[in-house]
């Protein structure tokens, strides 16, 4: 019996609990929040994490296929992979964060009380 099969859905359940917290959190974002700049702030943040964690669950289908594919004595190869890999992982890390900070600031903004100015005296 083949075992990539078994190793593709490892790799689905390692990205499951990102995935669906993505997509609870732009489902929230969309149907509860408040129209406004905290909204749209939110939703493009929320997005660009979902995207970067699909784009690293992809990365996760193809790795897991190159090791599957690897045959004989490609250490070389093996190791020029992992280190493109582990390059593309860090860039879309960075991408990522930048869609947490953009929730993060969405927060910041919904959450900002108005400056009220101090009665006349």
């Amino acid at each position: 019996m083949d075992a990539s099969p078994m190793r593709m859905l490892t790799t689905l359940g390692y990205a499951l609990p990102e995935l669906l917290a993505c997509g609870i959190a732009l489902a929230l974002l969309w149907s509860s929040a408040q129209r406004g700049r905290a909204r749209d702030n939110g939703l493009w943040g929320a997005g660009l994490m979902l995207v970067c964690a699909l784009v690293q669950l992809g990365i996760g289908f193809y790795q897991t296929w190159m090791i599957d594919g690897m045959q004989g004595d490609s250490a070389v190869g093996m190791s020029r992979m992992f280190a493109l890999v582990g390059a593309v992982r860090l860039l879309v890390n960075c991408v990522s964060l930048a869609g947490f900070v953009l929730v993060v600031w969405a927060l910041c903004q919904a959450t900002r009380t108005p400056r009220v100015a101090p009665p006349p005296v």
